[in-house]
């Protein structure tokens, strides 16, 4: 590792749960931190509320003496909601005082009603935190929109979550429909706001018309118990599994045999499993959220439905299941969007391209 990194990069732990960890993992396999000028500080990490506050105050410690030792030019923030915001407003005022650079990256799609919630003050405190960032980088089209409300003066950009190399070499991406197993997949949280009891519905209505339709759901969540019984009440239980959480292997094992992977979120921002998916040539059905719009296009690169509309989103399931021209349409499509703009080592050596201009004063950053 370098005594003297360009960059010090604040996020959670690559081996965390959550779309967040799984962007910075993608990061460290496509070498973004090999060679020094990155340097990874892991502020989160999973496990008891004494083990998160031991992984935040020794990424704390680590930056201050960075900064001491006049190191990293730039800061580049990873924030979502809640937690994660408070905690890496620590390090953006850490940042500010000792006059580096701030990249502000925004990845959570609540964020803006997170923000909204909070009493006046603490909202100001917001705000002020966000407009001392040097460059603002963000997943959707509404959270750009906002951000330019809140923070005019600072420069934005739309920014790529990168997806690993290697999800694009198999030559089975894009098999036929006809060719890939009857399996309808879900991977993520099961939690009420990811529209899993939407999902559930609308396929008892994909397997009353196709029986051989198979639905996997694998992630954990306070909503599993309400989930099992809605598959009992629904008479699809034997139709469903619940694996759990599973490893990356597993997953893109299950993403190159699904013929569609479905998410029925009613809030997003760039969802990292519809990347992966899309890939690995499952086709894609989503809710028309947050960031999916600027992600998929509809009938182009995936199908689109209204939030919280089981039966829209089960008319969509239908289609792409049993069209198997569209299917194989949209997935090379989408293919092809995926690899052009969302390739790790594009996005890696994008990033490093940023960092430099920043480090070196270049025009487009300001600070107020």
């Amino acid at each position: 590792m370098s005594k003297t990194p360009l960059c010090v990069m604040i996020g959670p732990d690559p081996q965390a749960q959550g779309g967040m960890a799984s962007v910075i993992k993608v990061y460290v396999e496509s070498g973004l931190f090999n060679n020094g000028q990155v340097r990874l500080l892991a502020s989160f990490s999973d496990g008891s509320k004494l083990h998160k506050l031991i992984t935040a105050t020794k990424a704390l410690y680590s930056y201050a003496s960075l900064l001491m030792r006049g190191k990293g030019k730039v800061l580049h923030v990873h924030v979502a909601s809640d937690a994660s915001f408070w905690r890496k407003a620590v390090f953006i005022w850490l940042a500010v005082l000792w006059r580096r650079k701030i990249i502000f990256h925004l990845h959570s799609g609540g964020f803006i009603r997170f923000i909204e919630a909070l009493p006046t003050w603490k909202r100001y405190c917001a705000f002020a935190t966000i407009r001392h960032s040097d460059q603002l980088l963000c997943l959707s089209t509404p959270a750009a929109t906002w951000l330019r409300q809140v923070a005019p003066l600072v420069p934005l950009r739309f920014w790529p979550n990168p997806i690993p190399a290697h999800l694009f070499e198999s030559t089975n991406t894009q098999r036929q429909a006809a060719q890939r197993a009857p399996l309808l997949l879900y991977l993520g949280a099961l939690l009420p706001a990811k529209g899993v009891e939407d999902l559930l519905q609308a396929f008892s209505t994909l397997f009353a018309t196709n029986p051989d339709a198979r639905l996997i759901m694998a992630g954990s969540g306070p909503a599993l118990a309400q989930l099992q019984a809605q598959a009992v009440t629904l008479g699809v239980s034997e139709q469903v599994s619940f694996p759990g959480w599973i490893g990356p292997d597993e997953k893109n094992a299950l993403l190159r045999r699904a013929r569609v992977l479905a998410l029925a979120s009613h809030t997003e921002a760039q969802p990292m499993v519809l990347l992966e998916a899309m890939a690995c040539g499952a086709a894609v059905v989503s809710t028309n959220v947050g960031g999916i719009p600027d992600l998929i296009k509809h009938e182009v690169h995936g199908l689109l439905a209204p939030a919280q509309d089981a039966a829209a989103f089960a008319t969509q399931l239908l289609r792409v299941w049993e069209d198997v021209a569209l299917h194989q349409r949209l997935v090379q499509a989408a293919h092809i969007h995926v690899a052009e703009n969302h390739h790790a080592v594009q996005v890696r050596n994008a990033l490093l391209s940023l960092y430099i201009t920043l480090a070196d004063g270049q025009p487009g950053t300001m600070r107020r």
